[in-house]
């Protein structure tokens, strides 16, 4: 008789926590006309990094690098989280023994059933923190890629300064060479030879700090990396070649503003910290009303018979004002990631639009420096060192010409390595995505 009844009870405790724990949830997000709502995007901008050597880099750094481990470990967090808030409350047992009755013995189990959907709505604010937790690693190796992309279009810059420095060096060195045959003619003066010498001096001190700067900017690299400073960079790449390959814009300028608010990385942890918030309000809004605890119990004297008892307890929700505060804090949280949601949208926007007004800027650089200007200053300088050779002009004219040719062969450089930073500041906007296809055509 007595396993029966206590088996009644069991199945009972059991039907009732059952029921309150498959309780569903369905939270009332806001509209996407409300806020804007951005929505897992499902296709990703063009390849930008086609490089095989490149692309094999990157795939390193998120291997290795520090914060691409910290979104990590945060993602795991996350998905232990959602496991967690699915468990019940551990039950409690109790035991107890009076103090005048020796043989008076009672013991307790009781469980505390997640009435009015409390359980569900643990479960579901968990899966919206582990979408944010989702989010934020895209958000990491977006800013990790760019941070490598980055320092690696410096790195080639500063490679191609080395190239064009050295080409004015061995210029002038050309150039020393014909005012000492001139100087020996009496030609021209000590002054102009001189002249002539300590221009090839300036360009050999450039170069060598040009070479300085190597060094660091490859250390920027490995940085990036998240590997030895002092790694070597093995790729024949150069900037002309990374800019023919990845200068392109990854969707047309319409598209890119109406694909922002879908595909941005950041939004999406902003929007899904804001649905974990708007759980957190349901939550609170529960905070008032009354917990339910059921049990079984049972009593003896002899602990020879005894009786098996049903408990149900109900907490007594009397503290209106504090649970009033609670839901006015879920409320004010609701409203603050609203408001930063909307803030980051319009800054996005706003760094959109002038990483597109920078890569226009750079193109047309590219395109006056590399098709008009170089190509006639290159001209020029052939043309008056023969002049100089020849004695039908000055030294003066010789060293602006070539001081021309550098200052637009730096600023066409310059203009590629502008219009890959655009670019990659307007991919980190996105989901990149590595061209693999080019790697295994390589392997």
């Amino acid at each position: 008789m007595f396993s029966f009844k206590f088996i009644r009870l069991a199945v009972a405790l059991f039907v009732i926590s059952g029921l309150a724990a498959c309780a569903s949830y369905q939270p009332s997000y806001l509209a996407a006309a409300d806020l804007q709502a951005a929505q897992v995007h499902t296709q990703q901008a063009p390849a930008m990094v086609r490089d095989a050597d490149i692309a094999a880099m990157i795939r390193y750094a998120y291997e290795h690098h520090p914060r691409i481990q910290a979104a990590k470990a945060e993602l795991r967090s996350a998905e232990a989280q959602v496991t967690a808030a699915g468990a019940l409350m551990d039950p409690e047992l109790s035991l107890s023994q009076g103090l005048n009755n020796t043989d008076s013995r009672t013991i307790a189990v009781s469980q505390d059933i997640p009435i009015f959907k409390r359980r569900a709505m643990a479960i579901e604010q968990a899966q919206a923190g582990l979408r944010a937790a989702q989010a934020r690693y895209l958000e990491e190796t977006a800013a990790v890629t760019t941070a490598v992309m980055r320092a690696l279009i410096e790195y080639l810059y500063v490679l191609e300064n080395i190239r064009v420095q050295q080409d004015l060096a061995d210029l002038r060195a050309q150039l020393v060479l014909v005012a000492e045959q001139q100087y020996a003619t009496g030609n021209i003066s000590l002054s102009e030879f001189l002249r002539a010498q300590n221009a090839a001096a300036e360009s050999t001190s450039d170069l060598a700090n040009l070479q300085a700067l190597k060094s660091s900017q490859l250390a920027r690299v490995n940085s990036a990396l998240s590997r030895g400073v002092t790694e070597p960079f093995e790729s024949d790449l150069r900037l002309a070649g990374f800019h023919a390959q990845a200068s392109q814009l990854p969707r047309e300028q319409s598209e890119l503003y109406a694909e922002l608010t879908q595909a941005s990385p950041l939004l999406r942890v902003a929007e899904y910290e804001l649905q974990a918030l708007q759980v957190a309000q349901d939550i609170a809004s529960t905070a008032g009303l009354p917990r339910l605890m059921v049990g079984l119990e049972y009593m003896n004297t002899a602990m020879e018979s005894g009786t098996v008892g049903g408990m149900v307890g109900v907490s007594l929700p009397i503290w209106r004002g504090r649970y009033q505060a609670q839901r006015d804090v879920a409320a004010a949280n609701v409203d603050s990631a609203i408001a930063r949601w909307q803030s980051t949208q319009l800054e996005l926007q706003a760094e959109l639009s002038m990483a597109l007004y920078q890569w226009q800027e750079a193109d047309r650089n590219r395109q006056l420096y590399g098709d008009v200007l170089l190509p006639r200053s290159e001209q020029a300088v052939a043309s008056l060192l023969t002049q100089y050779a020849n004695s039908a002009t000055t030294f003066a004219d010789v060293l602006a010409s070539q001081q021309e040719w550098l200052t637009f062969a730096l600023a066409y450089q310059r203009a590629l390595a502008n219009q890959l930073d655009a670019v990659t500041t307007i991919h980190s906007f996105f989901a990149y995505q590595l061209d693999t296809e080019a790697h295994h055509e390589n392997d």
